[in-house]
């Protein structure tokens, strides 16, 4: 009978329509086992301003302003340390030094900053902007991570400036240095770091970057469109430019913007449905028209708790088994216009009553869904089905059998890291504005139980 039990339950999944109910009579224990599915358990949800937005430590980087029909004004500010050269065979940095050879008969020629853009984009991108270069007047704090809400003081003054279409940021991709957006920098800047070639400075990263300190990449305010960029290794870059007597060529000394780096979000809500969103609090979804809403890189979430779920075991039976559990969220389709998309991917973290996120030795608490490999799970948006589906099962499996508590999770931007030896990590990844807006979430779980 047990058997009989085993195929009746794998038909049950693999069929076509959900049924409601099955029972199995399994005489050697008594009574009947019973299959059953429900999507009426009750999924509060909210709205929520979290404390703290980390834009610091990351790949990618943020600018530009537009105005979003449901967000409002949005703003962005790249804030980068100019560092050291890079080896990333060793992952160290080396000196700013030029050739022995020419140490003695080097001359400046030029320097250049190129900008490498990741892909993203969201407003208006039919529109040009002014992408501007500043210079810092302000250090950097060693190892603070910089949150959205911060910023460093620059020279309101350019020191270089363009005008670019989509187009040129489409184009400027790593493939090729060709397609790259490069600024030309004053002379005055280029021979200030080049006479820290091959000087004490030039040897030790602390005293290069206190000397040289770094960029704001900022935008016109009427622009109408917000670009990522990218700051990592062998992406954007500083070059400073010299020759010795003989050459043809110049040669090159480039240099980082791996050292600090964080991008300032700033967001005006006036006249918006969240506009009295204000950190900590949250909106219900009753009072928003039954909607919740997402900003990465602004720290709007969505929180869920599941009130009912001591109902299933109601059933008439202590011992349920939840054989499948789904979280579904479907955005609304009219909110996703343009380049207005989605987060691609999204992860789960507890969160606790106080709407903070929950961490652990400073790591967020993310919902491990995979028990066995402990994995964390994170699900991709599926523009064909306009969800995202997370497998629930035994995360709602520890809450029954009341191995877990929870205050409730909270949505958050993510992306994968993999390291050398093929370990995958979430990271929060709050360097882009990417929003949803939710019209519907749902928990769709299959159990059984002894009747």
């Amino acid at each position: 009978m047990r058997n009989v039990a085993l195929m009746l339950l794998s038909a049950f999944f693999f069929s076509c329509e959900d049924p409601i109910n099955i029972a199995v009579d399994t005489p050697t224990t008594g009574g009947q086992f019973s299959t059953t599915f429900t999507d009426t358990l009750t999924v509060e949800r909210a709205t929520v301003m979290l404390d703290s937005t980390v834009t610091s430590e990351q790949t990618g980087a943020l600018v530009g302003h537009y105005k979003d029909p449901v967000f409002g004004d949005v703003s962005a500010t790249v804030f980068a340390q100019v560092t050291l050269p890079y080896d990333g065979t060793n992952g160290s940095y080396y000196p700013f030094a030029v050739a022995t050879a020419d140490s003695l008969t080097a001359v400046y020629d030029s320097m250049y900053v190129y900008v490498v853009h990741n892909g993203f984009s969201y407003g208006d991108s039919t529109k040009p902007v002014t992408l501007n270069i500043h210079r810092l007047t302000e250090d950097f704090v060693k190892g603070k991570k910089y949150l959205n809400d911060n910023s460093l003081a620059y020279n309101a003054t350019p020191l270089a400036s363009q005008v670019l279409t989509y187009k040129d940021f489409k184009r400027a991709t790593v493939s090729t240095t060709d397609s790259l957006i490069k600024f030309k920098m004053p002379q005055t800047v280029g021979q200030e770091l080049f006479a820290l070639a091959n000087k004490a400075e030039s040897r030790d990263i602390d005293k290069f970057t206190a000397a040289v300190k770094g960029f704001a990449f900022t935008v016109n305010q009427s622009a109408e469109t917000v670009y990522g960029l990218s700051l990592t290794a062998g992406t954007s870059y500083p070059v400073v430019y010299y020759h010795a007597p003989g050459d043809t060529v110049a040669k090159s000394l480039p240099l980082t913007f791996l050292g600090e780096r964080f991008s300032e979000i700033k967001s005006n809500r006036q006249g918006t449905v969240l506009q009295d969103l204000k950190m900590f609090q949250s909106i219900p979804a009753s009072a928003t028209g039954n909607k919740t809403y997402m900003q990465t890189g602004a720290g709007i979430t969505t929180k869920m708790t599941f009130p009912t779920l001591e109902n299933l075991l109601k059933t008439g039976s202590n011992n349920v088994a939840i054989n499948k559990a789904e979280l579904i969220l479907e955005p609304d389709l009219d909110q996703i216009t343009g380049n207005f998309k989605p987060p691609a991917q999204i992860a789960l973290v507890e969160i606790g009553k106080d709407n903070r996120l929950k961490k652990t030795n400073n790591i967020e608490d993310f919902v491990a869904l995979d028990v066995a490999s402990g994995v964390q799970y994170v699900s991709d948006y599926s523009t064909t089905n306009n969800n995202y589906k997370f497998n629930f099962t035994s995360y709602i499996q520890d809450i029954i059998n009341k191995r877990k508590t929870t205050d409730g999770i909270a949505l958050v931007p993510s992306i994968i890291s993999t390291s050398s030896t093929g370990a995958t990590t979430i990271l929060i990844y709050n360097n882009n504005v990417s929003r949803a807006v939710f019209k519907n979430i749902k928990l769709n779980v299959y159990y059984s139980g002894k009747r």
